[in-house]
C-alpha cells in the first residue's frame, strides 16, 4: 500500500505508481500487470479506482488490455514522450 497525498486524486496516484514501475523496469515489456483484485488489495482502494488508473495507462500507450487475459506492458512504452515522463 502507498501513502496517498490528500491533495491529489487517488486514481492519479495509483496511475503514477504503476507508470513508475513500468518505466523503471519493474514491469517489463510484454509482462502482464497484476490482476485488478491484486492491485485493489495492494493499494487498498476500490476496483473502480484501479480501473480508472489502468484506463489512463492504456490511453497513454503504456499498456494494452486483452479481454479475459489482462493488461500487458506495451512492447515499446512511450518513455520518450513528455506525458510518459510526467
Amino acid at each position: 500500500m502507498i501513502t496517498f497525498k490528500p491533495n491529489a486524486y487517488v486514481w492519479v496516484q495509483v496511475r503514477d505508481e504503476l507508470k513508475t514501475r513500468i518505466l523503471g523496469g519493474t514491469y517489463r515489456p510484454g509482462q502482464v500487470l497484476p490482476s485488478e483484485t491484486t492491485l485493489v488489495q495492494e493499494f487498498g482502494v476500490a476496483r473502480n479506482t484501479i480501473r480508472k488508473a489502468i484506463r489512463a495507462l492504456r490511453e497513454e500507450g503504456l499498456i494494452t488490455t486483452v479481454p479475459h487475459l489482462g493488461s500487458f506492458v506495451s512492447e515499446t512504452p512511450a518513455s520518450g514522450s513528455d506525458e510518459a515522463r510526467g
